[in-house]
């Protein structure tokens, strides 16, 4: 989900203020919801209405295959060119949106769904609608990686929405992640282990998850600018995605644990297992978001002073 992160911390605003452009996004989700209903209420009470996990794999595999034409479609239409003339052009990064995209995010978000609507909800029917939500939310990044690529029609990548590479800087900075890994892990795993005696509601871990998570992230967020941003800033990155994609990965991991794969760990094992994975995987990717935007910040400022110097203030730097 690091794309999404991307698309909204770094690059929202352009889109956020093209009111054409938000109009054809809405009616490019109504068309992917209503579109994908329909041929999956006939899968859904057609062929059975199992909750085991062979046939929730099969239904998020068939939910993933569905989401591939789906964002190839928000794609040229955020674009603004034909999926024909895209295809010729830009051949290869349709197939790498395809994959990285539109099945294995389309997969990533059926699970997603599920663990709100399941396991934080307790609502245990399978229904069609939570494929809607899942191609909606596709085309909603596909929709956004268009318009985004569309200002910069010369190169083709595989890294999406920008060609800044999450394992290129990696490479790079691996000392310093290698430290906050360990940090995030340690101190995820002693929050889940000292609130887990006394909190048994999934509603209140999903939520305490998000508050500790999304405190760890945001300073590894403000670690990665190099410099303390405006409080309404920091404020804005916790709530989103610091405290929302906290809530996301522990409804995912806890789902795929607890309910899918029936693993029954002793509470305080449980807790710090899922706080600690979820953790790591936040603070590094706030740190990430934060060198990004640092980067981002202080080429726009060289560009500006320095006009023809750097033509694109977003030129990629981490490419594999």
């Amino acid at each position: 989900m690091l794309h999404r992160m991307k698309l909204r911390v770094l690059y929202g605003s352009a889109l956020s203020s093209d009111k054409d452009a938000r109009r054809r996004k809405l009616w490019v989700l109504c068309a992917a919801g209503i579109g994908v209903y329909f041929p999956f209420l006939f899968i859904t009470y057609s062929i059975f209405m199992e909750t085991r996990a062979f046939y929730l794999a099969v239904m998020g595999f068939l939910a993933a295959l569905v989401c591939v034409p789906v964002v190839w479609y928000a794609y040229a239409k955020g674009y603004g060119r034909s999926l024909l003339d895209l295809r010729r052009e830009r051949g290869k990064e349709l197939g790498w949106l395809a994959v990285k995209i539109g099945f294995f995010y389309g997969f990533e978000l059926f699970w997603m769904v599920l663990g709100i609507v399941e396991f934080l909800l307790g609502y245990h029917a399978f229904r069609a609608a939570l494929i809607s939500f899942v191609a909606v939310a596709v085309a909603r990044d596909g929709f956004e990686i268009g318009y985004y690529r569309s200002g910069r029609p010369g190169k083709t990548i595989s890294v999406f929405p920008d060609g800044l590479s999450f394992w290129a800087w990696m490479k790079e900075h691996s000392g310093e992640i290698s430290f906050f890994g360990a940090m995030a892990l340690a101190g995820g795993g002693l929050l889940g282990a000292a609130w887990a005696p006394f909190v048994q509601n999934p509603k209140y871990q999903t939520c305490l998850a998000g508050l500790s998570v999304g405190i760890l992230s945001t300073a590894a967020y403000v670690k990665g600018l190099r410099a303390f941003p405006p409080l309404l800033s920091a404020l804005r990155f916790f709530a989103w995605p610091g405290f929302t994609m906290a809530c996301t990965y522990f409804l995912i991991f806890a789902y795929l644990l607890r309910v899918v794969f029936g693993v029954r760990l002793p509470p305080v094992a449980d807790q710090t297992l899922l706080i600690a994975l979820v953790a790591l995987l936040m603070v590094i990717d706030g740190l990430f978001l934060g060198h990004l935007k640092g980067e981002l910040s202080s080429r726009r400022t060289d560009w500006s002073e320095n006009p023809g110097v750097i033509q694109d203030p977003v030129k990629v730097r981490f490419e594999r």
